[in-house]
This record gives C-alpha cells, sequence and structure tokens, in this order.
C-alpha cells in the first residue's frame, strides 16, 4: 500500500507547506515525478503517523526515508518496522541499523529558493573551473560532519540501550546532503575528507592530507578523518547522496516512462576513471538513470563491526573501501557527479557536446 503523500492536511495552513511539497503538488506537468514518488512509499509503514505531516512541512528527511526504502526494497532487504528507532533494522540478509539523517542550510545561509539560473548551470562546470569549489566543499564538510555526529551521539547515548539493538552488528548512518543552494554537485569530495582526510584540489587533481579544516568565518576547527579515529568505530559506513533531488524524480520518471507529459529533460555528468574523465548522459528510457544510481557507501576500516559490501552488490551504489592504506572504488555504474534538469528543447547533441570539452579540458 502507498501512502497518500500529497492529501490535505487539516490543521497544516497553506503557509507552513514546504515549496518543494507545492511545487510537486501544484504542477500539472509533474504527474511522472509524482509517481514515483509515490512508488518509493509502497509498502513504507509510518510507525509514529507523523511521516506525511514532515514531509508536506519540512520535506527533505522524509523524501530521503523514502527513496531509502525504495532502494533496500528494490535489494529484498527484510525490514523491521516493529520497532520505532533506529529508522530501519534490517533482518535480511545480514542484521544491522541504519539511522537516516539529512545536512541541512545553516539557520543563517542562503535559502534555497533563492536558486536561479546561475546556480542551474553551475551543474555543468567542471570542478577546475568552479571559483567557489572550496567554499562549496568546506560547507559541506562542516554541515555533514554536524549532521553525522549528532547521530553517531544519538547511538551512544540512546539507542544503544534499546533491548532490540545488538552492539555486536553493524550500524550505519545514511546521509542525504542539502546543506547549501549548490549541494548537487558536492559529489565525493566532502565526504572523502571528512572521513579519510583526503582533500581534493581540483587544478591540481589531486588530493592533499589534511587532519582538519576551518569553518569558514570562524577560527573553529573541524576534524577531518573520521574513520582514522577509533573513537568512531561504532560507525560501520556512511551512506550517502547528494543528488537525491527533484532531479533524481524526473530522471527515473524519463527513465521509466512515467510520464506523456514530461517537459523537462535531464543531463547527468558522471565521473569516469578512464579519460576522458567526465561523460555527459542524456537520460531516455533506451539509456537510463537506475534508482540506486548516485548512492555511495563509504566503509570504516576501523569499524567495530564491518558491514558486509557483498549484501549491495547487486545495485549501482558505489562504495568506497579501504585497502592496503588505499581507497578502493568499486561499483557497476560510474557515479553521477551532477544532474542538469532543463527544459528537453534544449538538450542537443551540439550542447552535450560543449558540456564534455569543458569538463575534459
Amino acid at each position: 500500500m502507498k501512502l497518500d503523500l500529497f492529501k490535505k492536511i487539516a490543521e497544516i495552513d497553506e503557509c507552513n507547506l514546504h515549496p518543494k511539497f507545492k511545487f510537486l503538488r501544484d504542477n500539472p506537468m509533474l504527474i511522472g515525478e509524482r509517481n514515483v514518488l509515490t512508488n518509493w512509499t509502497d509498502g513504507f509503514i509510518d510507525r509514529d503517523n507523523k511521516i506525511i505531516k514532515e514531509f508536506q512541512t519540512t520535506f527533505h528527511s522524509s523524501f530521503w526515508e523514502f527513496y531509502l526504502f525504495r532502494v533496500f526494497k528494490e535489494l529484498d532487504f527484510e525490514i523491521d518496522f516493529t520497532k520505532d528507532r533506529p529508522d530501519f533494522i534490517i533482518n535480511y540478509p545480514e542484521k544491522f541499523f541504519i539511522e537516516a539523517v539529512v545536512s541541512n542550510i545553516k539557520k543563517e545561509g542562503r535559502d534555497e529558493e533563492t536558486r536561479n539560473a546561475e546556480d542551474v548551470s553551475s551543474m555543468i562546470v567542471p570542478p577546475h573551473k568552479q571559483s567557489d569549489f572550496h567554499e562549496v566543499m568546506d560547507e559541506a564538510i562542516v554541515r555533514n560532519s554536524n549532521a553525522i555526529l549528532s547521530k553517531s551521539e544519538k547511538y551512544i547515548n540512546k539507542y544503544i540501550n534499546c533491548d532490540w539493538v545488538d552492539s555486536d552488528k553493524p550500524f550505519v548512518i545514511a546521509l542525504s546532503s542539502f546543506d547549501q543552494v549548490n549541494y548537487g554537485r558536492e559529489h565525493f569530495y566532502p565526504m572523502l575528507a571528512l572521513l579519510y582526510g583526503h582533500y581534493f584540489h581540483p587544478k591540481l587533481d589531486d588530493y592533499e592530507s589534511k587532519e582538519s579544516i576551518l569553518k569558514l568565518g570562524t577560527n573553529s576547527s573541524i576534524p577531518l578523518g573520521l574513520f582514522k579515529d577509533e573513537s568512531y568505530e561504532h560507525i560501520s559506513a556512511i551512506i550517502f547522496s547528494c543528488t537525491v533531488t527533484l532531479g533524481k524524480l524526473t530522471s527515473l520518471s524519463i527513465s521509466n516512462g512515467e510520464s506523456d507529459v514530461q517537459l523537462n529533460g535531464v543531463i547527468n555528468v558522471r565521473h569516469d576513471y578512464e579519460y576522458p574523465h567526465y561523460k555527459p548522459q542524456v537520460v531516455t528510457m533506451d539509456n537510463p538513470e537506475y534508482l540506486s544510481d548516485s548512492l555511495f557507501i563509504f566503509h570504516n576500516p576501523l569499524a567495530k563491526n564491518k558491514l558486509n559490501p557483498e549484501i549491495f552488490k547487486n545495485s549501482n551504489v558505489i562504495q568506497v573501501i579501504p585497502k592496503n592504506g588505499q581507497l578502493s572504488f568499486e561499483g557497476e555504474n560510474t557515479p553521477i557527479y551532477s544532474r542538469l534538469n532543463i527544459y528537453k528543447a534544449m538538450i542537443n547533441d551540439y550542447f552535450v557536446n560543449l558540456i564534455s570539452e569543458d569538463f575534459n579540458t
């Protein structure tokens, strides 16, 4: 049974609805996107009877949970909904626990509603040509660090005391970044720094080993390399994405043929380890984006309880696994660096070739 996500809730005033919810609800051309999203909830159990309200008012956290649920269902995971925490208790194929979280824009930060044409076009600017690359990266590190540490503390101080939470089973934090206006082009760079201490410099196309950064505009130091610190051994892995967006719904709607009135098209820029390193993909039913495309799992080499990578093999998840002092990137498809969601009439071979040339020169 699917959740009725767009039903009218009497106690919620129109002015308190999230702009993204209203955009999805009110645009008649987004029938495909609504279908994709509603299908994500098929079988989802609202244990505390508030997730639809949260979806309509705060949006991101419930949107992320719906997406995760669909991914886990596609992988044939057996989910225990009889307990109210953590967010996902997986019983099959192996027992482990997942707590979902999102990183949001800081209180004094620029509002996402101010997103403009320049922000949209920045999705197809390569890292080495982004004047604000390090600003975006450092903000992501700070906001994602806050989100991870909050769930780490909750696990240690609360969840581990629950009778049904087994401290000998893996604990995973699933993080989706919505931390700034242009979160969709963070890629995996902030997470490589935050978790492993590998800080990327695009103009050098190389990584620097760093132990900390300064929080923007302050003298506060943010530690890097969390997965090099034994005090985080209780975190088995981090599931992460910065591209579970409304554009993801559009891309899947196109890929699945969900709508006959689809006005927008999608170009994904995929990041390959072979030259040319950046490859544009025009999404079609014959050249689709898959549900688990753009999802990463970062494994903790010091974890007390390791997460088994094998259980994610039947997906397009990219797994980052430390081996012999190096990071191994394992997966069936090249990861999505960024996604451009625009009117499909604007997409042509010339435009796609320009993107390819700009990224690879």
